[in-house]
């Protein structure tokens, strides 16, 4: 074929040179078919010109592109296409079918909903990730690679890396007098890997978990689609989980699970009494049941007093303890562990490792760093106080702005606000509503089993002031439709 008259302008990439810009950029002809298989391309004088460039550079960007196997040379024709792109490219990409899915989905397949642009996400509470301590965890890794990099390269250890273990045990002794040794802790990616590997390699399909309702729904579609487990509603009120409601479930079902989130109840905040973390663990020893304790944001407390987990008063075994790093740190960094019996450990490490889920050993070196330093402790006292300033805000603010619409509590820790709606306010209609003006927030119907209530969760610790005051407007500006019809 001849050479055609081709208009090109050279892409954008960052770092690229000047040459693998310009092989980029006749790529980018071929595969938009602008230069299809077999077409001979224009002189390396003629694309000098066109690009502004050396002849030399292009000469050096052909040859490349020749080398991958993108272009042929014909001695005394000149340069072409190739007519067999490398890995099978054709040339203009084929438009596949994507409105349809060609074979039955499962019933319990939930879409992700999706945010307009400019949206606050403000469903759950979160670590504010503009505040990490990212410089302190940039020297971790260079100083992990440096120091132990060769090892930490290698294959890696499914238990996780044995100074993180370390650490977290002697963080979580530290901290809540108890003994932990690193024999009993397994690093994850995150908690809810964590909580879907638990659930599927240690209860059979078809087993009963019992969990607070109303509750965490993400927690409940992992138990469900990941473990196949079938749910029992336990009730919930403003001291946690109610004992006597358990004790009457367990006298009527085989329970093998409860899922449980004691130092914050998900999503109403509540904190479980004392007296009730030793009812429900005598309760669980009776009835053989494991207690699945999240610990999801326990460590983010604004009182004197903090409160202490499950796993630090059990004496028989039933507490499998769930805690996150990404939850002090930022989202982004998918890292938790487990506290679990010792003689579980060696076990799921064996599962993790069939999963494929080992993670990240550079990471996890440079946080142990973090920890040993006293930077992560350093850093929680600082998020405290930056979080219940931003907590105080949005109370004030809610109270001030729509306190004869919402019942507004301030919580003792955690990231979020459990917002409930007064007599006469369609809350379901309010928080779809409020979609449409940018705020993005799940409705009553996301945190029950059953018939919904009128309370829905919102975070606070992931935006500032300025954000929090756009996120109230947002919702004054939708309250017209959340007033119920006489």
């Amino acid at each position: 074929m001849r050479a055609r008259e081709l208009s090109l302008a050279l892409v954008e990439a960052p770092g690229a040179t000047l040459g693998q810009r310009i092989a980029l950029t006749l790529q980018k002809a071929i595969l938009e078919g602008r230069l299809p298989p077999g077409t001979a391309l224009p002189g390396s004088r003629v694309l000098a010109e066109q690009l502004d460039v050396s002849r030399r550079t292009i000469i050096l960007a052909l040859e490349e592109l020749e080398a991958q196997g993108w272009l042929v040379t014909q001695p005394n024709c000149g340069t072409f296409v190739a007519t067999e792109l490398p890995s099978g490219e054709k040339g203009r990409p084929v438009t596949l079918p994507t409105t349809r899915v060609g074979f039955d989905l499962p019933s319990l397949l939930r879409p992700m909903s999706t945010a307009l642009d400019g949206s606050l996400l403000l469903e759950d509470g979160a670590a504010d990730p503009r505040l990490a301590p990212a410089e302190e965890l940039a020297r971790g890794y260079q100083r992990a690679l440096r120091r132990d990099g060769a090892r930490l390269l290698e294959d890696r250890d499914p238990l996780g890396t044995p100074l993180l273990r370390e650490t977290v045990a002697a963080w979580i002794s530290e901290r809540h007098g108890v003994r932990v040794t690193a024999d009993r802790v397994l690093i994850t990616r995150g908690s809810r890997g964590a909580l879907a590997m638990v659930a599927a390699s240690l209860f059979k399909p078809g087993s009963l978990a019992a969990v607070e309702n109303p509750g965490h729904r993400g927690a409940w579609e992992i138990l469900q689609q990941a473990a196949k487990l079938h749910l029992r509603p336990v009730p919930v009120d403003a001291d946690g989980l109610i004992p006597a409601a358990l004790e009457e479930l367990l006298k009527r079902e085989r329970i093998h699970l409860l899922y449980l989130t004691p130092r914050r109840q998900f999503p109403t905040t509540a904190t479980l009494a004392p007296e009730r973390k030793a009812e429900i663990l005598r309760l669980a020893a009776e009835y053989r049941v494991a207690v699945l304790e999240d610990d999801y944001d326990g460590e983010i407390h604004y009182g004197e007093v903090r409160p202490e987990p499950l796993l630090a008063v059990d004496q028989t075994g039933q507490v499998l303890h769930i805690g996150s790093l990404s939850r002090l740190l930022a989202p982004g960094l998918k890292l938790g562990y487990l506290v679990i019996p010792q003689p579980l450990v060696p076990f799921l490490a064996r599962i993790k490792r069939t999963l494929g889920e080992q993670g990240d050993p550079v990471l996890e070196w440079a946080v142990a760093d973090l920890i040993r330093d006293g930077n992560l402790a350093r850093h929680l006292r600082k998020m405290r106080k930056v979080y219940a300033a931003r907590r105080d805000f949005l109370v004030g603010r809610l109270r001030s702005g729509l306190g004869d619409a919402l019942e507004v509590q301030a919580p003792l820790g955690g990231m979020s606000l459990w917002l409930r709606g007064r007599e006469g306010v369609e809350v379901e209609a309010w928080i779809q509503a409020v979609r449409t003006k940018g705020l993005v927030l799940n409705p009553p119907s996301r945190f029950y089993l059953g018939e919904p209530g009128q309370g829905f969760r919102m975070g606070f610790a992931q935006v500032d002031e300025t954000e929090l005051e756009a996120a109230v407007r947002r919702l004054e500006a939708a309250r017209a439709g959340a007033a119920r019809p006489r």
